[in-house]
C-alpha cells in the first residue's frame, strides 16, 4: 500500500523528491522574469532530472535540491557581457548554475533567436504537505587544484630530495614552516610552468588562486581551441604585476587600481619604484566593490559602519587598499575594527557574527558571496553619491558602478558602487605583432567563456576593452581593436 500510495502522490512531490515539474518550471520563470529586462526570453522546454537532499539544510528543515535541463529563446537581442546590465549574472542567479552549466551565451551579445541551453538547480523546502522555494546562492564552484594533477615533472633526484624536506616538514614543522613550504612550491610552481611555456612559443599568464575569478579566466581562455596560452596559479594582482615585472609571466591580470600604483610606484609598489614600461593589453571586466551585512542587520549606509567591526581584506590585497578608501570616502578613517581576513574566511566571520561588514573588490557573480547565500542571507550596502563621485574622480583607477537587481538571487534594487576594471596586462619584451595577436585572440566575438567556466568572462568585448582602464594601452593593442571595430 505503502509503494502505491507513493506511485500516485508521485506527480505531486516525487515521494518527497521536491515539486513536481510544472511547478518547477513555473519557480523558473519567476526567477527569470525577476532577474532579466522583460521580454528579453522566453522558457521552452523544461526536463526535471531528479533531486537529493539538501545535506546542509537548517537542523529540523526538509529541503530538497532539484535538477533540471531547461531551453531558453532570445525573444530579442540582448549582449549577457555589457557591463551596465543583470546579464549573466542574473541568468546564472536564476538557473541555479554554475557557468559551464549554460551553453550558447556569445561575447559580444545574442541575437533574437539563439537558444540556451543549461542544466540547472533550484531549492525547495517542505512547508506542510508544500513545497516552497528557497531563496539560493545558486550552484558552488568545485575546489580541485589544477596542478594536483598536473604537477611539474623535474630531475628525479631533485623532487626525491624536495620530498623529503616536504615530508620532514609535515611531521614535525609548524604551521608557519608548513606555509612556507606551500608558498615556495607554489612559486616554483608558477616559474616553472611560465618558461616552459615561453620556451615552446605559448604565453604564460599570470592569472590567480584556486577557485578565484582571474584563474577561472585564463583556463577559460587557455582552453580555446588553437590558444597556446597556460593559466598559471598566483596569489592574485599585485603578485601578478611583479611577475611580469621580473620576466616569469609573459601575461598578467590585476585590478585596474593595482596597476595604476605600479605604473606610479605607488602604494605597495613603493619600494620597487615606476613601472613606466607596464601597459594594458585592454580592460576584461568590471570589479565592483561589495559591501556585505547581514540581511537582518540594522546597518543601512556605509556611514553606519563606524564603530563596527570589518573585514577589509588581507594585508598587500588591491582590495584591502580599495575597501580602506571607501572607508575613508564615508569618513570612517579610524574609530572601527579592521579586521585582515581573505573573502572565505570573512564569510564565515560574519555568518558567525565575528564581523560586522566584509568589504571586497570582486567580478559579478561572486562565486564565494553566491556560496555564503546558501547558508545566511546577505545585503548589499550602497555607496553614497558624495563618494562615489569623489572617488571615480580622484583617478585612481576607478569608475561609477551599478550591481543590478538579479544579479544575486536575494537581490532586489540597485546597489550603487563603484568598480574598478580586471585588466589583461602586457610584458616589455613581447612584439607588436604577438600584442596584436593576443588582442584579436582575447577581445574575438563569439567566444562562450561561460560554457568554459568564466561567468566574467562573457563581458569581454572590443566595445569595453578601453572602459575603465588605469594605464597606458599598449599601442599595437589599440590599432587591434580599431581594426577590429572597423575604425
Amino acid at each position: 500500500m505503502r509503494t502505491l500510495a507513493c506511485l500516485l502522490l508521485l506527480s505531486l512531490a516525487a515521494c518527497g523528491g521536491g515539486p513536481d515539474a510544472d511547478a518547477l518550471k513555473q519557480g523558473v520563470g519567476e526567477r527569470l522574469a525577476q532577474a532579466l529586462p522583460g521580454g528579453t526570453v522566453t522558457l521552452g522546454n523544461l526536463e526535471r532530472r531528479g533531486s537529493q537532499s539538501d545535506t546542509k539544510a537548517p537542523a529540523g528543515e526538509t529541503r530538497r535540491i532539484v535538477y533540471f535541463d531547461a531551453e531558453l529563446k532570445l525573444a530579442k537581442d540582448f549582449d549577457f557581457g555589457a557591463w551596465d546590465s543583470p546579464g549573466v549574472a542574473g541568468l546564472v542567479s536564476a538557473l541555479g548554475t554554475g557557468p559551464k552549466g549554460i551553453a550558447g551565451i556569445a561575447s559580444g551579445g545574442n541575437k533574437a533567436g539563439d537558444v540556451i541551453r543549461a542544466h540547472g538547480t533550484a531549492l525547495y523546502k517542505r512547508e506542510g504537505d508544500k513545497w516552497a522555494a528557497v531563496v539560493s546562492g545558486g550552484y558552488r564552484a568545485a575546489a580541485a587544484p589544477a596542478y594536483a594533477t598536473n604537477a611539474p615533472q623535474g630531475p628525479a633526484a631533485i623532487l626525491d630530495a624536495m620530498r623529503k624536506v616536504v615530508d620532514g616538514i609535515a611531521k614535525t614543522g609548524g604551521p608557519a614552516q608548513r606555509a612556507v613550504i606551500e608558498e615556495e612550491l607554489t612559486a616554483a610552481h608558477a616559474a616553472i610552468r611560465a618558461r616552459v611555456a615561453r620556451a615552446t612559443d605559448g604565453y604564460a599568464i599570470a592569472a590567480g588562486a584556486e577557485n578565484g575569478q582571474y584563474l577561472r579566466f585564463a583556463q577559460a581562455l587557455s582552453d580555446i581551441k588553437g590558444s597556446r596560452t597556460v593559466a598559471l596559479v598566483t596569489r592574485g594582482g599585485e603578485e601578478n604585476i611583479r611577475m611580469l615585472r621580473e620576466g616569469k609571466a609573459t601575461l598578467a591580470l590585476a585590478q585596474g587600481d593595482a596597476a595604476l600604483l605600479a605604473y606610479e610606484g605607488r602604494g605597495n609598489f613603493a619600494n620597487e619604484g615606476p613601472y613606466s614600461s607596464l601597459r594594458a593589453v585592454g580592460s576584461l571586466y568590471p570589479e565592483p566593490v561589495h559591501v556585505l551585512v547581514r540581511a537582518e542587520s540594522a546597518l543601512a549606509s556605509i556611514e553606519s559602519l563606524a564603530g563596527k567591526r570589518i573585514a577589509i581584506g588581507v594585508r598587500g590585497s588591491a582590495s584591502r587598499i580599495t575597501a580602506l578608501r571607501v572607508l575613508q570616502a564615508h569618513g570612517i578613517s579610524k574609530g572601527y575594527t579592521p579586521v585582515e581576513l581573505a573573502l572565505g574566511e570573512a564569510l564565515v566571520g560574519l555568518r558567525q557574527s565575528r564581523v560586522d561588514a566584509v568589504i571586497q573588490v570582486i567580478g559579478v557573480p561572486a562565486d564565494s558571496i553566491r556560496d555564503a547565500l546558501d547558508e545566511i542571507p546577505l545585503r548589499l550596502l550602497p555607496l553614497s553619491p558624495k563618494a562615489i563621485v569623489a572617488l571615480s574622480a580622484a583617478k585612481a583607477g576607478y569608475f561609477s558602478y551599478t550591481i543590478q537587481p538579479g544579479a544575486y538571487s536575494s537581490q532586489k534594487q540597485e546597489v550603487p558602487t563603484i568598480a574598478t576594471a580586471a585588466l589583461l596586462l602586457g610584458a616589455n619584451d613581447l612584439s607588436e605583432a604577438e600584442v596584436d595577436t593576443i588582442t584579436r585572440f582575447v577581445f574575438e566575438k563569439g567566444r562562450d567563456f561561460n560554457a568554459r567556466g568564466s561567468a566574467q568572462g562573457t563581458q569581454v568585448s572590443p566595445a569595453s576593452a578601453r572602459q575603465g582602464l588605469s594605464i597606458p594601452q599598449h599601442s599595437a593593442a589599440a590599432k587591434a581593436l580599431d581594426a577590429m571595430a572597423g575604425k
